[in-house]
């Protein structure tokens, strides 16, 4: 938490102190509105902050971030250490941010056990589907944790969340066995874990465009499984999005988990 903390005012650092234990999310806006997400609710601590003060921290974030902030501001987020994202909102010149108006603070955390719940599904691929705010990120860091105490497995972390590595070292536990592809799109990523690092398991988040799903594939074919995430609220929801719902037609994941709620397994269905 300390790495994000640093970032903001003193007056909201003292302010947000009672929620820290169970923040999930920090927004400060230029509207006046500085407020913390936790498992209770949303929770306005005062302490506002100016448009010209969140321009600051921004340009402040960008200096620290551990993944190039001129990859990533231009789809509106930037990564820091500890694996926490900051979402930027704003005003746009084409991928230029000009005035940022508004900052969203997710925050990263370790917790131990957090995949228990699924660990009898991860004998094969996995799709964990859960709408944003389930904690899909902190499910498949543990998987790997649990997995990569025993069998060689590689993370492809794009963004830097779900090993949290500085200059290539994961700050997070993923695994005694576990190596970090770190800053590499997933497709790319994923085929160069296939290539040359041998592993049982590839776990990556957020499976998105038509290549990924291509990538997908090419790692079913060679006998390797993967653990991967999408948004969705349910097996049909994710297969209306291109060649994902191909994935799920071929059977390609051995098991669909679907989440509610924090870490909440709504359903499971079993590739039979």
């Amino acid at each position: 938490m300390e790495e994000l903390l640093r970032y903001l005012p003193a007056e909201v650092e003292r302010r947000l102190a009672p929620y820290l234990d169970d923040a999930r999310e920090i927004r400060i806006m230029s509207t006046g509105v500085t407020a913390v997400v936790t498992g209770k609710g949303v929770f306005d601590v005062g302490a506002p902050v100016s448009a010209a003060q969140i321009k600051n921290i921004l340009a402040f974030i960008c200096r620290g971030a551990v993944y190039s902030s001129q990859n990533t501001l231009s789809e509106g987020f930037v990564t820091l250490e500890g694996g926490h994202r900051v979402g930027v909102a704003g005003r746009l010149a084409g991928d230029a941010m000009l005035e940022p108006s508004a900052l969203c603070f997710r925050i990263a955390r370790e917790i131990p056990g957090a995949a228990q719940k699924i660990a009898p599904y991860l004998d094969g691929s996995v799709l964990i589907i859960s709408p944003p705010g389930c904690g899909k990120t902190t499910m498949l860091r543990d998987a790997a944790r649990i997995l990569g105490e025993r069998l060689p497995v590689c993370v492809v972390d794009e963004r830097s969340e779900i090993a949290a590595a500085v200059r290539g070292v994961p700050r997070l536990d993923v695994g005694r066995y576990t190596c970090v592809l770190d800053g590499v799109k997933k497709a790319r990523g994923m085929m160069m874990a296939l290539r040359s690092l041998s592993p049982r398991y590839i776990i990556t988040d957020e499976l998105g465009p038509d290549e990924d799903c291509e990538a997908a594939y090419a790692l079913a074919d060679a006998g390797v499984s993967l653990i991967t995430s999408v948004h969705g609220y349910g097996p049909e929801d994710a297969a209306r999005r291109g060649r994902l719902g191909e994935l799920l037609d071929r059977g390609i994941f051995a098991s669909v988990i679907t989440l509610r709620g924090l870490g909440e397994v709504k359903e499971v269905l079993r590739d039979a």
